[in-house]
């Protein structure tokens, strides 16, 4: 069987030509007319001088919404605009409050008022929002917002103002934000249109065909939202809710892309004031990350499978179908985790389990054929590739019965990555590099585990183009050396050497001290990855950026895992447990760079979670 198996491979390898690298353009639209009116309601003053001198006047604070800082290094500084405005500046009770209680402004601060309040790149990360008195006293100063809930966001300035808090949303559609709220989107979706057929006054309208918009959107009926949204943004144009809706029909929204829901909150969460964004470490259990995390997860699919919030486009904007691909791969990988309860995982919930299932379903039927990914781009291909066989491994490895089912999807997996490999063993995405090489090598040996024989030819290649980037140190370079010796330091290769060197370790190339020294420099340099994680692009001297946060977590506990002696494993993947744990934000969900997204983000973090359950 295995030699047959061998030659289908070598068959299959044929049948993925080597195309050239395409073009890494960018589309990137502006919102429509109406979409870009978002957040207007709130009636900004025109500068933070202007609003400090109306706040002392009338005896009010001001309240400084801060989009971007003078020479940021985040790249997508007009997406989380939009993310901000279309979100809490969008909704009725946060824009009531704030033109209430406070004088609102929007200024990105540069020179002397920069230095003043200490917003400045790698200190300040937006977007945030300080709140100062009358007087330019900072009050409150808040950054890292990448979730967007309205309670939360209006609890803590609403105890500055000394008002009460509100529950969410017009009292006519408390009973259908309850349903919401519970998990019977259905319900929610009916209960607002009974109060839509009341014909009541456009505020109440408005914000039920936005609530029955994000039940359909969340339950997988994309474009049944999308219809409701539109509808609405015809109908009342002039509510601000109708300039939400356009904004997320037109794919810019954060809603859409999972950065905001309206989910019942804690009240440790609502009852705390902000101290790093919108990070929440210590309110949930393992067990309610897990149910948490896993329920947006399962909302966030599209209906058919795919999981679409990434706006990840270095690569050029041809090449999103492949993020996506990557991305509702490791979600699925994430759920297979999550329902191996034989294998350590915390049970959930029968309905959970039951969307659980459906999802993984509808991903592995994606899995099966390239329709849903982009052939054309050689950008971000590899990643479609690598963690589509990762799931295949994880499937098969967690569900035995389905083994002869996945050998042929494994081995097609096999010659679809072996085929990114050119004849110098580099495999790249947007450039050759180890951390790509890596990868591939890391998803062959799953394969290989799971019964596939990979040509040792194409290891040997990809083994010997990985060394050639190793530094004697053990750092590995960021991009592929083809010339003279590797340069590269411990430091700003901490975060990508643990998987470089488990790439190495796997097939023989390298040793368990050797991994652990890896782990060891990732261990004692990660605050350089941390202080850069909500950032959207390279944000460092050493070119840490958020992206590879998650990233590298990952690589850093499968290379822990590969540990063969129990005293020194368990340690550090009770200390990697640690920081995982530290990251939620406020509703039980993860992220690090936004433009990965969340879905991303909270799939990584289950990941490592998982692999780290040894230390529980």
């Amino acid at each position: 069987m295995r030699a047959s198996f061998v030659v289908s491979l070598v068959s299959l390898l044929l049948a993925f030509p080597l195309a050239a690298q395409n073009s890494n353009k960018k589309i990137r639209k502006a919102p429509g007319e109406l979409a870009a009116r978002v957040g207007n309601a709130v009636g900004w003053r025109r500068d933070v001088e202007t609003a400090l001198r109306e706040a002392k006047q009338n005896g009010k604070r001001v309240f400084w919404y801060v989009p971007s800082v003078a020479r940021s290094p985040m790249d997508r500084k007009p997406e989380i605009d939009r993310y901000l405005r279309g979100g809490p500046f969008s909704w009725p009770s946060t824009i009531e409050l704030l033109r209430t209680h406070f004088v609102p402004v929007a200024e990105v601060p540069k020179g002397a008022l920069q230095e003043k309040y200490e917003l400045l790149r790698n200190r300040y990360i937006e977007p945030g929002y300080l709140v100062l008195d009358g007087d330019g006293k900072v009050v409150s100063k808040v950054d890292q917002v990448t979730s967007f809930h309205p309670e939360w966001f209006e609890a803590p300035l609403r105890r500055l103002a000394k008002v009460g808090s509100e529950d969410l949303g017009e009292a006519a559609l408390r009973e259908a934000w309850a349903a919401y709220r519970g998990g019977d989107r259905g319900l929610a979706v009916t209960l607002a249109d009974a109060v839509l057929a009341k014909k009541p006054a456009d505020g109440i309208a408005a914000e039920a065909h936005w609530l029955a918009g994000a039940a359909l959107c969340r339950d997988g009926l994309r474009s049944d939202a999308i219809a409701r949204w539109q509808l609405l943004s015809t109908a009342l144009p002039e509510q601000p809710l109708a300039w939400k809706a356009a904004l997320e029909c037109e794919g810019h929204g954060p809603f859409v892309h999972g950065f905001e829901d309206y989910l019942p909150l804690p009240s440790a969460v609502l009852s705390t004031d902000p101290t790093d964004g919108s990070r929440a470490a210590g309110i949930y259990s393992e067990a309610e990350l897990w149910q948490r995390s896993v329920a947006f997860l399962v909302s966030m699919d599209d209906g058919d499978g795919v999981v679409r919030d990434s706006i990840y486009d270095f690569g050029g904007s041809d090449g999103l179908p492949n993020v996506y691909a990557a991305v509702t791969c490791l979600v699925g990988e994430a759920l297979l985790c999550a329902t191996d309860e034989k294998g350590g995982a915390l049970p959930l919930p029968a309905p959970l389990r039951a969307r659980v299932e459906a999802m993984l379903q509808r991903i592995l039927a994606n899995v099966r054929n390239d329709s849903w990914v982009a052939l054309s781009d050689r950008d971000e291909i590899l990643w479609a590739r690598t963690y589509a066989l990762r799931f295949l491994a994880a499937w098969q490895a967690r569900r035995s019965a389905d083994a002869e089912a996945m050998r042929p999807l494994l081995l097609r997996g096999v010659g679809a990555l072996l085929a990114l490999q050119p004849e110098t063993g580099v495999w790249f995405h947007e450039y050759g590099n180890p951390f790509a090489i890596a990868t591939a090598l890391q998803a062959l040996h799953g394969a290989k585990l799971a019964g596939v024989d990979v040509p040792q030819e194409n290891i040997d290649r990809g083994l010997r183009a990985l060394a050639m980037n190793r530094t004697a140190e053990g750092a590995f370079t960021y991009g592929h050396t083809e010339n003279g010796k590797p340069r590269a330091s411990l430091e700003a290769a901490a975060g990508r050497m643990p998987l470089c060197e488990l790439g190495l370790f796997l097939f023989g190339a390298s040793d368990e001290s050797k991994l652990r020294a890896s782990i060891d420099v990732g261990h004692r340099h990660h605050g350089l990855l941390a202080a850069v994680r909500k950032y959207d692009d390279h944000a460092d001297r050493l070119g840490y950026g958020g992206f590879f946060f998650w990233f590298d977590m990952l690589a850093r506990t499968d290379a822990t895992l590969q540990l063969t002696d129990q005293a020194t494993r368990v340690p550090l993947l009770k200390a990697q447990r640690q920081l995982v744990l530290e990251l939620p934000e406020f509703d039980g969900c993860f992220v690090d760079s936004h433009e990965l997204g969340r879905a991303y983000g909270t799939a990584m973090a289950l990941l490592c979670l998982h692999g780290t359950r040894e230390a529980r």
